[in-house]
């Protein structure tokens, strides 16, 4: 399994628009397994399951999949960087779809000094039926809460509409690029299979998941790290539980956070 690489413009290009597109980069027959994999899940999963992803054995090896790994490095630009969550579904004929949004862990949201990325893996590909991928170039740099839901899936100015990709593809978005799943008609001969994992770079604390811990020991457990070459994935220091401290950030967060900075660091005033 060979790994991949970005050409200096589509970095530079990624970094600027806040996506690339990795077209058919899931190997034909790693692809095959992935979707017989997500059909058992499906199958299997019922109310209060709390089974992880990441314990199954093809989705699992898909946090620390080569190719696309290779390319999350160039992104992150050599630094160090971890697994922050896999999800995996089924869209079905008729899925409503989910409106604008942000996906950047952050509270509350003040900057993007640091890099959050999530890989959507398109595993049937896209083909303009049960649903499409929209997104706002640009707007990763554009500071506002995760929910956008109120735009609804509208096209709104310069967002791009992507409709169209071969099965296996994947589109890495910079977490905080505005995005939305835009309902279409159509898909009733078959569900459209997806995937997606997120990676946070080092260097500051992430609000994680409460069982984040024990996701990252499973996957150790279960040898997603290739022979320890990808142990850093699941190294969850860079990650805190925000539900046990978000109360304590709620009593703090008034007014400006320049204030704080007043007497304590030398801000000059006004």
């Amino acid at each position: 399994m060979s790994t991949q690489c970005l050409t200096t413009d589509q970095i530079e290009l990624f970094r600027e628009e806040g996506f690339t597109i990795l077209s058919g980069i899931v190997e034909p027959v790693y692809r095959k397994s992935l979707i017989a994999e997500l059909d058992e899940m499906i199958r299997e999963r019922s109310p209060g399951d709390d089974r992880f992803v990441v314990s199954y054995h093809e989705m699992g090896m898909l946090t620390s999949y080569p190719p696309v790994v290779s390319i999350v490095e160039q992104l992150m630009g050599g630094t160090r960087f971890s697994m922050h969550h896999i999800h995996a579904t089924r869209h079905e004929a008729g899925d409503k779809g989910i409106g604008w949004h942000q996906d950047y862990e952050q509270y509350p949201q003040t900057n993007r000094s640091h890099l959050m990325v999530h890989v959507f893996y398109y595993l049937s590909g896209l083909t303009g039926e049960i649903g499409d991928l929209l997104v706002v170039p640009k707007s990763q740099q554009v500071i506002v809460q995760r929910d956008l839901t109120m735009l609804g899936s509208i096209d709104l100015p310069g967002s791009v509409c992507i409709d169209d990709l071969e099965p296996g593809s994947a589109v890495i978005v910079h977490s905080g690029l505005w995005h939305a799943r835009r309902p279409k008609p159509g898909g009733e001969g078959g569900g459209r299979y997806f995937v997606d994992v997120s990676y946070c770079q080092h260097g500051v604390l992430w609000p994680g998941y409460g069982r984040g811990d024990e996701i990252n020991a499973k996957a150790l457990e279960m040898g997603w790290d290739r022979d320890g070459r990808y142990a850093h994935l699941y190294d969850g220091s860079c990650f805190f539980d925000s539900r046990a401290n978000r109360e304590k950030v709620d009593n703090v967060n008034e007014g400006s956070l320049v204030y704080g900075l007043l007497n304590g660091d030398g801000l000059a005033e006004a």
